[in-house]
């Protein structure tokens, strides 16, 4: 499978704002445990970049450099475009990048998807990181309710992000050209059994990343998807001994 080029995904960004009529794109970037920070080349570029840390007004916000960033590029600024290459290029693989297309003023946008970044489980507080493009596809397509799901679908037109094989993928939302507001839950109840899900993820991606099934000839995203399904049987059965032996002799 070959994978996209950066060009090739900034061209089918571009498309699918000219369909929907909306200049700009949005970009969620995951700062975490990365050698570098956006926010040094965000402040210098000529014509601004509006950008929001999602950990504003929280415990964590002077971890600027750690933070997961929202930034709205104008495709009609030659400058703005450039920078989405750049970013492309450098994060988009490396699954930092998760792509919003929305109508949203960037204000609203932003509180809404701070908002969303926070959960309750257990009656403790606690940060989703569902603009990792690793966990978003799972959030909705399994874990997350229908309720749940129509928060995140709700402030975008198109959800956007690079899949393990380095192929983008859109996920259609329902937030339509004249929306100017919208109502976001201020933390979002988790139960137990969507919390251990979400940490199968966690355990299957470190699995897929070990090595130990390299040699498995088919797509990452496929190689993955049978290692989470295994994950997630092993913590159904209470498994607590060595998960790679586990998933090596049902695999």
């Amino acid at each position: 499978m070959q994978m996209a080029t950066p060009a090739q995904w900034q061209e089918q960004i571009e498309q699918v704002c000219a369909r929907v009529g909306i200049q700009q794109v949005d970009l969620l970037l995951d700062q975490s445990a990365w050698n570098n920070s956006a926010v040094p080349a965000l402040k210098i570029l000529k014509t601004p970049v509006p950008w929001f840390s999602l950990f504003s007004g929280t415990p964590e916000e002077n971890l600027l450099d750690q933070a997961p960033l929202l930034m709205r590029l104008d495709l009609s600024h030659w400058q703005h475009k450039a920078w989405l290459e750049e970013l492309l290029t450098h994060c988009a693989a490396d699954a930092r990048l998760l792509v919003l297309i929305s109508p949203l003023p960037f204000e609203v946008l932003s509180h809404a998807l701070q908002a969303l970044s926070q959960i309750k489980w257990g009656g403790q507080g606690g940060l989703l990181r569902y603009y990792d493009p690793r966990i978003f596809p799972l959030l909705m397509t399994s874990i997350l309710t229908a309720e749940q799901r129509t928060e995140y679908l709700q402030v975008a037109s198109y959800w956007g992000w690079l899949d393990r094989d380095d192929q983008p993928q859109w996920l259609q939302g329902n937030c339509p050209a004249e929306q100017a507001g919208i109502v976001i839950s201020s933390c979002m109840d988790l139960s137990d059994g969507q919390c251990d899900a979400i940490g199968c993820i966690g355990d299957a991606q470190k699995l897929l990343d070990g090595g130990n099934f390299d040699a498995v000839d088919q797509p990452r995203e496929f190689v993955f998807a049978s290692l989470y399904s295994l994950v997630v049987q092993a913590s159904q059965e209470n498994h607590f001994g060595n998960l790679t032996e586990y998933v090596r002799k049902k695999l």
